[in-house]
């Protein structure tokens, strides 16, 4: 028996200003890319079973394009009678109801086995002589419902091979999340070692949380935290004794170049420093960042960015990522991104001394949840 375990795809997913020939956006393209090459694996090599373990879509009103994508691709699967089990994520879940599911479309397609809605599912297989069951917990529209969900998993005594798969941020060894507002988290003592594989959805990065749990990672790299390790999705043959095999994929190279301590430096030396890495790094079709350490304002000021962007040109995407020293007091310049309000408004309070922080915190996050509703009920 052979199971495929993928996850965050992120169809629709797209980034920076670089369009191809057709005018569409690269990164955008890239994704596509990355999800065709694990179908082309499962085409080619016939697992049993491929879960997808959330996060499919990028959004929860993907694009005609994306959806376009994912049905090619997944009808692919169905045609050659490969069973495809996905579970909805935090990113293609509506936060009302009302929204409604994009998981719909998928109902009618053979072989095809969309999860969605808000409760635990299982769904059983034979395979040869050999019975297996998957526990599919989908993301939830509230916190309490994920957690009431995950109570309710068990592994069934009566079937050979028990499969559990789940969508959100493991916490209790260390935590693995994405710092995204509404992620869910899966305490440790939901994994539990009876089962005999846990697939798990959310964290980019592929990881191993205890013998029989890991995350696929996402397919492509989406930022900067993912640049370390490898990418693809993971095969599984389960047996007496489970075995595990990465397999990685091709990607559009991602580079965080090593930070350039300019507390002692000149602007020549600041500026050879940074062309010397830029053509270490050759800039053609890849996304790079660089980091400037420790430098003083009036040293900032004076850098030539548009040379900087000349020997750039030719990039999907570079960045100058500059901490800026400016009287005696460090901070992050202008090309600083907000990764999203949650995580800002969170962090904001963490960082001040504030009586009722944790009622301010909750009453926060609360407004923010519901002007997210509104603009997403649009």
């Amino acid at each position: 028996m052979k199971i495929l375990h993928m996850a965050d795809t992120h169809l629709g997913f797209s980034a920076y200003r670089k369009l191809t020939e057709d005018g569409m956006n690269k990164r955008e393209i890239d994704i596509y890319n990355s999800f065709k090459q694990c179908i082309d694996y499962a085409v080619k090599s016939k697992p049993d079973l491929i879960l997808h373990a959330g996060d499919l879509f990028d959004s929860v009103r993907p694009t005609n394009r994306a959806i376009t994508v994912a049905l090619e691709q997944i009808i692919r699967l169905s045609k050659k009678k490969i069973p495809f089990i996905v579970i909805s994520g935090n990113h293609e879940t509506p936060k009302l109801r009302e929204t409604g599911n994009i998981f719909k479309i998928f109902e009618h397609l053979d072989h095809v086995y969309p999860i969605y809605n808000n409760k635990y599912e299982t769904i059983p297989f034979e395979i040869g002589s050999k019975k297996i069951l998957i526990h599919a917990v989908p993301h939830c529209q509230t916190k309490e419902g994920f957690l009431d969900n995950l109570k309710k998993v068990k592994p069934d005594s009566s079937v050979d091979f028990n499969v559990f798969m789940a969508h959100g941020a493991v916490t209790g060894i260390k935590e693995f999340k994405m710092n995204e507002f509404n992620e869910l988290f899966i305490p440790t003592k939901a994994l539990s070692k009876d089962f005999d594989y846990i697939a798990l959805g959310h964290y980019h990065n592929y990881t191993e949380i205890v013998e029989n749990a890991f995350y696929s990672g996402s397919p492509e790299r989406l930022t900067f935290a993912e640049v370390e390790g490898k990418k693809g999705c993971i095969e599984i043959e389960p047996g007496s004794k489970t075995r595990y095999k990465f397999i990685e994929i091709d990607t559009r190279p991602m580079i965080d170049a090593a930070p350039i301590n300019c507390s002692n430096l000149n602007i020549e030396e600041i500026t050879r420093n940074i062309r010397e890495i830029i053509q270490k790094i050759e800039p053609h079709n890849k996304i790079f960042r660089i980091t400037l350490e420790n430098i003083p304002s009036h040293i900032y000021r004076g850098i030539d960015f548009n040379q900087i962007r000349k020997l750039c040109s030719g990039a999907v995407h570079f960045e100058i990522k500059s901490d800026v020293i400016k009287e005696g007091e460090l901070r992050v310049s202008e090309n600083y991104k907000i990764e999203s309000i949650a995580s800002e408004f969170e962090n904001f309070l963490r960082n001040r001394d504030i009586t009722e922080k944790e009622v301010l915190l909750k009453l926060g996050l609360e407004y923010i949840q519901k002007i997210e509703s509104k603009d997403e009920g649009r």
